[in-house]
């Protein structure tokens, strides 16, 4: 457990849940400091330092009937059902590239959808009730029929990623079924191609920077 929660009383260890934990919400807090605010500071800048996408990151708190098995641990469905909010956040963030008919076909099937093809899903801790998720995507390969991408569930209170899913999208023809190169699409399809191969490059470029870094600190600990 986080010093930051670890003595704090029951309802702030869910402040996550509150409404006064949100932005734009007055202020002081009704149960004073909120014990996730630094957590989640440092949380946001580790995976910015690692190549994730901001724009597409997201935040889900653990409940207590919902989210946990008999065990008292976050089920395995659940990693998968969090996991796939960072899917569709990163499907929205199509629209920054396309007209708003454009878009529309899409989230109707009419045109072309992109559809999990193959995923990999590793679960690296357990997580507890209470605790909070930040749920982040990181732009890997962009293919004309393609997209690559590393989907992660950050845990506020243990600070580090608990879940992780690899895996790619084909890009489909909603009426044959078949794999598109969504550049033949033309209008924004072309937009979200290009827009994509930029945001991979400065990904992983951010990504090489970091694992440099971090081999660097464990050599000088040798």
């Amino acid at each position: 457990m986080s010093p930051s929660t670890a003595k704090a009383p029951a309802l702030a260890q869910t402040a996550y849940d509150s409404p006064y934990s949100r932005s734009g919400a007055p202020q002081p807090h009704p149960i004073g400091d909120d014990p996730y605010a630094p957590l989640r500071a440092r949380a946001l800048s580790k995976l910015e330092a690692m190549g994730y996408d901001p724009s597409t990151m997201t935040e889900r708190g653990v409940l207590w009937a919902e989210d946990q098995d008999p065990f008292g641990h976050v089920k395995q469905s659940k990693f998968m059902e969090l996991l796939g909010i960072g899917f569709h956040r990163t499907m929205e963030s199509y629209s920054e590239f396309m007209s708003e008919d454009e878009y529309s076909d899409m989230l109707q099937s009419k045109t072309i959808l992109p559809v999990v093809h193959k995923i990999e899903l590793q679960i690296r801790r357990q997580v507890k009730y209470p605790d909070s998720l930040i749920v982040a995507n990181r732009p890997d390969r962009m293919e004309p029929t393609r997209y690559h991408g590393t989907t992660s569930l950050f845990s506020l209170k243990q600070q580090t990623i608990v879940a992780e899913v690899k895996g790619f999208v084909t890009f489909m023809n909603a009426t044959t079924g078949r794999a598109v190169d969504i550049r033949s699409a033309g209008g924004g399809w072309i937009k979200v191609y290009d827009g994509y191969l930029k945001k991979v490059e400065s990904a992983q470029a951010i990504k090489e920077k970091w694992e440099k870094a971090k081999s660097e600190h464990v050599k000088s600990k040798i």
